[in-house]
């Protein structure tokens, strides 16, 4: 159990609190659930994982490239595509994406030796950019008109995803630059921060799937 911290520990806990939708009669929402939960259970095994080595004193950036940036980001984008009604220009992107991995493991950042912060701030602008394109929709379309949007899974999980990818981008983009000139204490304070953000994003995915149970549809206004 000394792989277990409170962050990670957060991470498991909205794995498990997400088990149970499997058994739910409602299909409204299964294809994203799925996806939301094999995402926390990669990022939950690999937070054990990663502190496992760490406490060994081993290099593990190939696990956080291959658990985070590889399968985890990839989760996501797969997420996208079915949020948003199989959009083909989100499979594009994520072929982009994967390229990248692949060009940078190649000539800049090792996936076996070194973290790729630059993969992380592209996955990010992406991942922004998404969610952007989503709440774009949401009102230019009126995807959930008759809806009270606060019941809607995803309206929580797009939420969380932008604004922890939004916190995260210039950290971890200017990580190799700052990181020798930045005081230790500031440094380990702006990891605690990051820390709070994705256990709380996580957790946010783990529960998300319950709000249309938590928060009941709105009536529709007629009008007169």
């Amino acid at each position: 159990m000394s792989s277990i911290t409170w962050y990670n520990g957060l991470i498991i806990l909205g794995m498990l609190l997400s088990i149970p939708y499997l058994f739910m009669p409602s299909k409204e929402y299964r294809i994203q659930h799925i996806i939301v939960l094999i995402k926390l259970i990669v990022i939950s095994a690999t937070e054990v994982k990663l502190k496992h080595l760490g406490s060994l004193g081993i290099n593990n950036s190939f696990i956080a490239n291959i658990g985070y940036l590889s399968i985890g980001i990839s989760l996501i984008f797969l997420y996208f595509y079915f949020l948003m009604g199989r959009n083909k220009y989100i499979l594009f992107l994520w072929i982009i994406y994967l390229i990248f991995i692949l060009l940078n493991s190649l000539f800049s950042q090792p996936i076996a030796t070194s973290f790729q912060n630059y993969t992380w701030a592209l996955s990010s602008i992406m991942i922004i950019g998404m969610s952007l394109y989503f709440f774009y929709s949401i009102f230019s379309k009126n995807l959930f008109e008759d809806k009270n949007l606060i019941s809607i899974p995803s309206f929580w999980i797009v939420s969380f995803l932008m604004f922890f990818y939004a916190c995260t981008f210039l950290y971890f983009l200017s990580f190799n630059f700052s990181y020798k000139v930045m005081d230790l204490q500031l440094f380990d304070q702006l990891r605690f921060l990051m820390k709070i953000l994705g256990s709380s994003m996580y957790l946010v995915m783990g529960l998300a799937f319950y709000a249309p149970l938590i928060f009941k549809n709105s009536p529709t206004l007629k009008s007169k």
